[in-house]
């Protein structure tokens, strides 16, 4: 990968709308390089996918929870068992394994605090090998990016 790669990568990840004419134009080359280039990191995997990033407020899901879990096995089967248990769970927007004093944290968004309770004992309750919960509540969120600086 270089500079004009990573520039590639820049402006798509501000637009991804940006049609490799708009591209070719702003890095002064022709649009078939731009093409390729882009072709070549879509089959890497560097770029993984194009999406739309959505107004959670316009759309009435502005509260965000990051739940803090420990489990009480950690054998591979019942770990294992447990993260597909939480991946299928359609408000965990974000999952990670993680180290210090909780062993996973979890990022959900919902419309209001009744619709987390009632995930809280519908869904994640459900789930026996879970031995804490800690909640947070997203009071204000002060900065939001899926860009990766390259």
């Amino acid at each position: 990968m270089d500079i004009i790669d990573k520039k590639i990568l820049e402006i798509l990840q501000e637009d991804s709308m940006k049609t490799a004419k708009e591209m070719a134009s702003k890095l002064s080359l022709t649009t078939t390089p731009i093409y390729e280039r882009i072709k070549k990191l879509e089959n890497s995997g560097i770029i993984k996918q194009y999406v739309a990033i959505l107004d959670a407020d316009l759309l009435g899901k502005d509260i965000i929870v990051f739940m803090s879990i420990t489990i009480k096995d950690h054998h591979a089967s019942k770990r294992n068992d447990f993260v597909k248990q939480m991946q299928n769970l359609a408000p965990v927007t974000e999952f990670y394994h993680t180290s210090g004093s909780y062993d996973f944290l979890a990022k959900v968004r919902f419309g209001s605090i009744k619709e987390y309770r009632n995930f809280l004992l519908d869904d994640v309750a459900s789930i026996s090998n879970i031995s804490d919960i800690e909640s947070q509540i997203v009071l204000e969120e002060i900065k939001y990016s899926t860009k990766i600086l390259i």
